[in-house]
């Protein structure tokens, strides 16, 4: 199969398989991208982007000058495709288990249209196992052919970064594995055909540039690795694992360092501070530091996602769980310090009215998914207090209209998600002025200094007091 003569298919037009479809347009294929969200898809079709980020809009609208890019909401305008991308949601269900609901009904709508020769590569974040025990037989019962002898299935994790304005869907190293040896060869081609990098063998990797940083304790880090390139993984399940596991691990170390930041309170530390000491030392550490909680569609999902394969397996990952329950845990410690600091100025939580910043998971992206502001507004209206809410990336939760209208008439301040204009507007405001005594910085993002100054209680998350 060409690569250059086919054409492309993405299911699913949101974070992820929206620059990827405006991308892969840049580049020349021509692009179907399928959404079931028709407001998303009548957006599209105007050149407009629904995604409040820089890099995806002008992507978008160099896709939309290309002429190789349609959004649409009927299946039917995939028939035609020979590449199909895979790029919708894998939440996880009230119980943390993952839903699988979405990746099934985008194989269902891909199935009928495969024809031998065809590659299929799911982005969507999966559990190691999904692509050969799930995917594969789905596509095969609904299409008559045969995952890597009549059409050829990879998977490629996604790596998207929103409000990053440097690491885009342009230049970031993918990772890519397949059920044949022939697919992975083909979709390593075709990303390498997008990204203008080259393809690595994983082990070619370790080979050629691991020497060179065998002596320091580091391994091989990601800037070592040239940009826009793809490597292949020897195995899909391994290619399944690398999006689960390195999230795990950035789960893991978060939790760890909200660990610190509890200790850092009873043993009055600054752990910003320590933190930012600690950094200084150029080998071994992160840094990492704590907040309010964890977000976003990757950090606090995929761990889920992986223990929920290693428990199907039979072994319960004690550390993954343990620091899913530290990070789930953030928003109610951050309420409870905001009680015991109203409590020292004679305020009861109850009745007192608190404004809150922030609905998106993340500094400067209109995402709210998986959000520590949705637990820490529950617990927050469930213990009585009453609450002026603001966001300006991500408005539906908003109970106010503006900055200074969040502050009006209440005692409290909490950061819940920094976002720039909040933290520019904050530190120069002079807070004691409108009557707020207390401020809980979930994100120690602020002047503590500056705002005690003004006989205001401060708090970060882990700051000495």
């Amino acid at each position: 199969m060409s690569i250059s003569s086919q054409k492309v298919a993405v299911i699913g037009l949101g974070y992820v398989g929206l620059p990827l479809a405006a991308l892969c347009a840049k580049k020349g294929y021509p692009v179907v991208g399928l959404d079931a969200k028709e407001k998303v898809v009548a957006m599209l079709q105007k050149g407009q982007c629904h995604i409040r980020d820089e890099a995806v809009e002008r992507l978008l609208a160099e896709a939309v000058a290309s002429n190789n890019f349609s959004a649409t909401a009927d299946s039917s305008q995939i028939s035609d495709c020979n590449i199909y991308l895979i790029c919708v949601p894998t939440p996880v269900d009230a119980n943390n288990e993952p839903d699988l609901a979405p990746l099934e009904g985008a194989c269902r709508t891909v199935a009928p249209y495969l024809r031998e020769g065809d590659l299929v590569v799911v982005e969507s974040t999966v559990f190691p196992g999904t692509c050969e025990e799930i995917v594969a037989p789905l596509l095969e019962e609904l299409s008559s052919l045969h995952a890597g002898k009549d059409f050829y299935l990879a998977h490629c994790p996604e790596r998207v970064n929103p409000g990053d304005p440097f690491w885009t869907s342009e230049n970031i190293p993918r990772v890519v594995g397949a059920t044949s040896d022939e697919g992975v060869d083909l979709a390593a081609r075709f990303y390498a055909s997008i990204l203008g990098g080259d393809i690595f063998d994983v082990r070619e990797i370790k080979q050629s540039l691991y020497p060179k940083f065998r002596e320091t304790e580091y391994g091989l880090h990601i800037s070592q690795v040239p940009l826009g390139s793809v490597t292949k993984m020897h195995s899909i399940r391994d290619a399944e694992a690398v999006k689960a596991m390195e999230n795990t691990v950035r789960d893991v170390n978060i939790a760890f360092v909200n660990e610190l930041a509890k200790i850092s309170d009873v043993l009055d530390l600054d752990v910003v501070d320590i933190i930012d000491g600690m950094a200084t030392k150029p080998f071994g550490k992160g840094p990492f530091y704590p907040g309010v909680g964890v977000g976003g569609h990757c950090i606090a999902v995929d761990p889920e996602w992986l223990k929920a394969a290693s428990k199907r397996a039979g072994y319960m990952p004690e550390m993954i769980q343990l620091a899913r329950m530290t990070n789930n845990g953030m928003p109610a410690y951050t309420v409870s310090m905001l009680q015991d600091l109203l409590n020292d100025r004679g305020y009861p939580l109850k009745g007192t009215r608190i404004a809150v910043f922030g609905v998106a998971y993340k500094k400067d992206v209109d995402d709210p998914r998986e959000s520590p502001f949705y637990s820490l507004r529950d617990q927050l209206l469930k213990k009585g207090a009453q609450l002026n809410i603001f966001d300006s990336w991500v408005t539906k939760e908003n109970t106010v209209d503006s900055i200074d209208e969040c502050l009006q008439n209440t005692k409290a301040v909490v950061i819940v998600t920094e976002h720039s204009d909040v933290v520019e507007k904050l530190d120069k405001t002079d807070l004691s002025s409108l009557g707020i005594e207390v401020v809980i910085d979930g994100r120690n993002a602020l002047d503590g200094d500056r705002i005690e100054e003004k006989n205001v209680l401060y708090r970060g998350i882990g700051r000495r007091a």
